[in-house]
């Protein structure tokens, strides 16, 4: 199941920039008649059909053109209508803003949330946005082309962003990826509705490029680890569990999520760890004053695999956490923690700075009693 999942990921990677790079347009329907006119041409019964598709095509992409709107299929299921040129940019998301820089849209970025400051690419002046509850009047005023989001943007039942769409913004909405295709799809949608679809080829070839590389290497795995990944630290802790991209991303490079069974972020227990005992933990925690070597020194976490053999991991959060095409850093990250022996010549992760090895028990509790010696 997972190999053919694997391959189904990389075969649509693949077929996505293939098609692109040979002549996609801004529809999916266009490539679709753009490809049946191919075929039609292989044989010169039918080259007269082919070429009154042709016509019909060039016409109604003429039309299009005249009018200033493009259709462009959206990431859930529908359509949405691009008005003109986007030459000015709200980003609602880190994620968004990471795509939008990846995509060479950098400079067109006139706001974003103040989460995307850290973004190599970005004026972190213009990140004042508060992501979880962006103000609607202030980016109104702003006029931008368009606002682009994500579905941590997006709250209640009701469209936050109604306001903006009656005043005529256009705002494209980005939903929570659960899967690194989805993180593919996502950097197709916006290429598509920004003109940068060249870009967006580079972007994803890169990204199976990484992938190839990965589902080749993990034929050498003889035996499956089972890893604990949390995202928020004691006393109240997250981690992932399927139908998310960390989840995918542990499939992905052959190792076991010991939350699979579970759908979505969970508020996971110490039992429940404990019971699952991961081979590796990777903690994405990461703020100041927090030691995750205290993860050692939980009660009944003495006897897990992961701590009696000091297999317990802090990562920089970013690429494991956004969405974005620098997931494939994620990707490599993680891989390299789990199986160092299968993924060491993959890519070029600088682990000093992106992996940490936590210190063993003994060492933490000494960290401890030279705070206390200091303290008195």
């Amino acid at each position: 199941m997972k190999k053919n999942r694997i391959a189904a990921l990389l075969i649509a990677a693949m077929t996505a920039v293939s098609m692109t790079a040979c002549g996609n347009t801004a529809s999916d329907s266009t490539s679709e008649t753009t490809a049946e006119i191919s075929a039609a041409e292989e044989t010169p019964a039918e080259e007269t059909s082919a070429e009154d598709t042709s016509a019909e095509t060039s016409e109604e992409t003429s039309e299009a053109a005249e009018d200033g709107v493009k259709v462009v299929n959206d990431r859930e299921g529908g359509t949405v209508e691009i008005k003109g040129e986007i030459n000015t940019i709200v980003s609602g998301a880190p994620s968004v803003t990471e795509i939008l820089v990846g995509l060479g849209l950098g400079d067109k970025i006139i706001a974003a949330d103040a989460y995307s400051a850290d973004v190599e690419g970005i004026d972190p002046s213009i990140c004042t946005l508060d992501f979880y509850n962006l103000d609607i009047e202030a980016i109104a005023a702003m006029n931008p082309d368009a606002v682009i989001i994500n579905g941590i943007s997006m709250t209640g039942a009701d469209d936050p962003y109604s306001a903006l769409k009656d005043a005529g913004v256009q705002v494209l909405y980005v939903p929570s990826s659960e899967s690194v295709q989805g993180v593919m799809d996502d950097i197709r949608f916006i290429a598509e509705c920004t003109d940068t679809d060249e870009k967006a080829d580079e972007l994803l070839m890169g990204m199976s490029d990484v992938i190839a590389e990965v589902v080749e290497l993990s034929q050498n795995i003889t035996e499956k680890k089972k890893v604990y990944f949390e995202v928020s630290a004691a006393p109240s802790m997250y981690t992932c569990g399927s139908d998310t991209f960390a989840d995918d991303i542990l499939d992905l490079i052959g190792a076991e999520n010991i939350y699979s069974s579970e759908s979505g972020w969970i508020n996971n227990t110490d039992e429940s760890v404990i019971a699952a005992d991961p081979d590796v933990i990777i903690t994405s925690v990461k703020y100041d004053g927090y030691d995750y070597n205290e993860i050692y020194s939980r009660e009944g976490w003495e006897n897990i695999s992961a701590i009696k053999n000091h297999q317990v991991y802090q990562v920089e959060p970013n690429p494991v956490s956004r969405p974005s095409q620098n997931v494939v850093e994620g990707i490599r990250i993680m891989a390299q923690i789990i199986y160092p022996d299968v993924y060491s010549d993959l890519g070029s992760t600088d682990l000093e700075s992106d992996i940490v090895e936590a210190g063993s028990e003994e060492t933490a509790e000494a960290e401890a009693e030279t705070e206390l010696d200091a303290a008195a």
